[in-house]
């Protein structure tokens, strides 16, 4: 059976197929109950943000980031084995 026939076969039993009615689902109570009452979006949402204030704590955050990765960066490239420790791994070695 070719593809087009098969779209069209699937199309044609998409259409027959019986769709259940949405208000059937409704309880009574539901359906005597009334609308919420509604509120201005302004007073929803509460006061704007003050960007100042918020790059200001933006800031504030990433230079601890900052000062962070840059203190871990020169413990990462500090020398692992201090000089006499190596002085002494490399007696053991020699002698």
């Amino acid at each position: 059976m070719p593809v087009l026939s098969r779209a069209i076969l699937l199309i044609a039993l998409a259409g027959c197929t019986q769709v259940p009615a949405l208000d059937e689902r409704l309880t009574p109570d539901l359906r005597n109950a009334p609308y919420p009452r509604l509120i201005p979006l302004d007073d929803a949402l509460g006061p704007p943000p003050n960007p100042q204030q918020e790059a200001s704590e933006l800031e504030d955050q990433l230079t601890a980031r900052r000062d962070q990765l840059a203190a871990r960066a020169r413990l990462l490239q500090a020398p692992v084995v201090d000089d006499t420790a190596r002085d002494r791994l490399e007696q053991d070695i020699d002698g």
